[in-house]
């Protein structure tokens, strides 16, 4: 079985930020028991040349930030089972043991992916977003917070955050995508947020 952070609408590219990137990867030993280890950070090279090449040829991609910030939870074992390279970019530089811990909580660069300008929109979106939501109740506000357009802002990529996850299906997600790339921008509250 693969996983993937990413998720392809139409000609939308849909990235999950976050945990989701970290790769796990299946050992079964024996008949009774199975064993995950964390493999590699989506996107590897590869992947990341087809993000730039998505980019350049200025198809859109929407990055899902909900989960940007927190971190990979993961037992001792799985930890020191990962290869070192991961570890080594993940544990600030060196491969030390975390600790006494049963669990271990890795972080994930944010954004790495993407330009240095587009990783800066991304973290301006996520402070905006907190205070809206810190004055603002969820239930007044929309499933999908989108980043606010402003003249000079790319159209691409474009940034969001799932505010209720469960409550933006498939198709709920897909017509959000359909609307926030369509070519002639409209105002929509419901992808928008709520107007200040």
């Amino acid at each position: 079985m693969r996983f993937t952070p990413t998720l392809r609408l139409g000609d939308v590219l849909v990235v999950l930020e976050g945990p989701a990137r970290m790769l796990w990867e299946e050992h079964v030993p024996g008949l009774e028991t199975r064993h995950w280890t964390p493999r590699e950070l989506w996107p590897d090279e590869e992947q990341h040349a087809e993000v730039r090449e998505h980019l350049d040829r200025r198809r859109p991609l929407l990055v899902l930030l909900d989960e940007a910030r927190c971190r990979v939870p993961m037992l001792r074992e799985e930890w020191r089972a990962a290869p070192c390279r991961l570890l080594r970019d993940q544990a600030g530089g060196g491969t030390e043991d975390p600790g006494d811990d049963d669990v271990v909580e890795v972080g994930l660069p944010f954004l790495d992916w993407l330009p240095e300008a587009d990783r800066e929109r991304a973290a301006r979106f996520l402070v905006e977003s907190d205070a809206e939501l810190a004055r603002t109740p969820l239930a007044f506000l929309p499933p999908l917070m989108t980043e606010e357009q402003r003249d000079g802002t790319p159209l691409n990529p474009r940034f969001a955050r799932r505010l209720l996850p469960h409550a933006l299906t498939a198709d709920r997600l897909a017509a959000a995508v359909e609307h926030l790339f369509a070519e002639a921008p409209r105002s929509c509250a419901a992808a928008a947020g709520p107007a200040r």
